[in-house]
């Protein structure tokens, strides 16, 4: 009688370990688990910087993008730079490997050959083997490649503790003068211009955005609240000055503090730390109304229709759903 018991306990393990072994759903799912705890070193996902003259706001796309294939695959997300720092570490604390060359795998290479857009071929990367470590190159510049990984890239994107004190004390020396905190919002204004009104920028499909959609874009939030302060932020401050003016609004309940004079990153940092977010073009902007994560108005004419950058780019995988936006 127990050896009847013990043989079928046998039995039931054996089928038990086939059914492990010969589900493709199970068996790659612990293949992960094992080569991402250290099974292969070439299990990784690589993101190769460009050496151009790209900013921050592209460079935190391109992390989003490691870590979205990192996500996706069960691979260790690593970054190759010619330096030891990216861009990004002037403004955040991150535990990402950078690595100036990677010549011990074999590479299976992925080129993201659109721009403001989701490449919905990333999804076959899972079916590299495991022996062969993934490189990625190209924009990655859609929320697709967010959502996903949203709670993870918000705890990791944490700016370092000088920038994120600098935010507060501009903020709190710059409270209107017979306002109370509790009484108004804050909405960071972020305007590019500089480089996208070079000729180059123009002709491929880069826009700015007008003073119409400033003023408009701004008037959505008068009209919401009792009392704004607008935080404004330019690569061109002087333009600012001299087309985002008061006199435009009821003085009464608005008030616009311009930032000048400050590092991209301490820029970053206080737009983030804003309520909502009138944001114009550029990844820059995109990313200051992601990290604010409030209401985000954007401009609708980027890029320019039918221009080579609009013909490499879906607009609806580059905005937010639930961003508002305008002209």
């Amino acid at each position: 009688m127990h050896r009847s018991l013990l043989l079928a306990f046998i039995l039931l393990m054996v089928l038990s370990l086939a059914a492990i072994l010969f589900s493709p759903e199970k068996w790659q799912r612990l293949a992960k688990a094992n080569f991402s705890n250290g099974g292969s070193q070439c299990f990784t996902v690589v993101f190769a910087i460009p050496k151009t003259g790209n900013r921050l706001g592209n460079h935190m796309f391109y992390y989003a993008g490691v870590l979205y294939v990192a996500w996706l695959t069960g691979r260790r997300p690593i970054l190759l730079y010619s330096s030891n720092q990216t861009r990004l570490d002037k403004a955040f604390d991150l535990d990402i490997a950078v690595v100036g060359e990677e010549k011990r795998c074999p590479v299976k290479h992925f080129l993201h050959s659109f721009v403001y857009a989701y490449n919905i071929g990333v999804k076959d990367l899972i079916n590299v083997d495991s022996d062969v470590s993934i490189q990625l190159k190209g924009a990655f510049c859609s929320w697709k490649y967010t959502q996903p990984i949203e709670d993870q890239l918000r705890r990791k994107l944490r700016f370092h503790r000088n920038l994120t004190n600098f935010a507060k004390k501009f903020l709190s020396t710059n409270v209107p003068r017979g306002w109370n905190v509790s009484t108004f919002v804050r909405v960071g204004v972020h305007v590019r211009r500089g480089d996208f009104l070079k000729s180059w920028a123009v002709e491929r499909g880069f826009t700015v955005a007008s003073r119409e959609y400033l003023y408009r874009s701004m008037t959505y939030f008068v009209d919401r609240y009792r009392r704004v302060q607008f935080i404004v932020s330019s690569d061109d401050i002087g333009w600012c000055r001299e087309n985002i003016k008061p006199s435009t609004f009821n003085q009464g309940r608005i008030n616009i503090t311009f930032s000048s004079e400050h590092s991209t990153e301490q820029d970053l940092a206080l737009l983030a730390s804003c309520d909502h977010t009138v944001m114009t073009t550029g990844t820059y902007s995109w990313w200051a109304s992601w990290l604010a994560n409030g209401t985000t108005v954007y401009y609708e004419k980027f890029p320019r229709l039918e221009s080579l950058l609009w013909h490499r780019s879906r607009v609806a995988d580059y905005f937010l759903p639930t961003w508002i936006g305008m002209d």
